[in-house]
């Protein structure tokens, strides 16, 4: 069931659920982070002359819930796309972690990066 928003406010994930290969995880959360890298620019005699901004691929995290028991986990390299508002973009998969909890939904946690090309 996908959530409806019925209001202005922002409510759940939108991206959720995600395809990964060919299987569907239910997105608990995500975190994208937007970064950078700073180089300083310097003369002759390494003074400092300036520094400029200079954007990094968009990298994250994320848990996904397995829908059963037998459900793959991802593997390290899977891509999967996001087609929200903010976040729109192809992944790919760096880490994969095993969570595991009495009582609740199994899970995986994993990293991953905004692909380039």
């Amino acid at each position: 069931m996908a959530i409806v928003r019925d209001g202005t406010q922002a409510f759940g994930i939108e991206d959720s659920p995600v395809t990964i290969n060919a299987v569907v995880y239910v997105m608990e959360n995500a975190s994208f982070t937007y970064g950078s890298n700073v180089p300083e620019v310097v003369d002759g005699n390494g003074e400092a002359l300036g520094r400029t901004i200079v954007p990094s691929p968009v990298e994250g995290t994320a848990t996904l819930q397995l829908a059963a028991a037998d459900t793959a986990l991802p593997v390290l390299g899977d891509e999967f796309t996001t087609t929200g508002d903010r976040n729109a973009d192809t992944y790919i998969i760096t880490e994969v972690g095993d969570s595991q909890s009495s009582g609740d939904y199994e899970k995986v946690s994993v990293s991953f990066y905004a692909k380039l090309n």
